[in-house]
């Protein structure tokens, strides 16, 4: 696979965002996106990948580098599933959800109310 250089420039009045795809020794080709526009491209995009991961063995979280959202907008409601919805508003990714069977929300309930009782600063707990 050839070499790609990638540009992305964000307007001065943040309506819309330049993003250049160049091959080696090719000139750039911008694309303007309006925010709907660049959602769109970032949803296509997690769809791609997650095409692309679909049968590979995960990785374990632990030991890896999280970006981490502070204080999200968050919602939760019951699924479907015989479990909850947990919803969050991520700002590179927008709205994102996650169906969580019931038995994985009691553990995750458990493991939340051992944090509230931990002094802060106490390492985390995984399922």
């Amino acid at each position: 696979m050839a070499k790609m250089r990638l540009g992305i420039k964000v307007s001065e009045d943040r309506q819309s965002v330049a993003i250049e795809f160049a091959a080696a020794g090719q000139a750039p080709a911008p694309i303007v996106l309006d925010l709907d526009q660049l959602s769109s491209l970032i949803k296509v995009l997690g769809q791609t990948r997650h095409r692309m991961v679909e049968g590979l063995p995960m990785p374990p979280l632990e030991g890896q580098t999280i970006a981490t959202v502070n204080r999200p907008r968050w919602y939760i409601q019951v699924a479907q599933l015989d479990g909850s919805v947990l919803a969050f508003d991520h700002p590179a990714f927008g709205a994102v959800g996650f169906a969580i069977p019931r038995q994985e929300v009691a553990t995750m309930v458990r493991i939340l109310n051992n944090h509230l009782s931990m002094p802060s600063g106490r390492p985390t707990t995984r399922n």
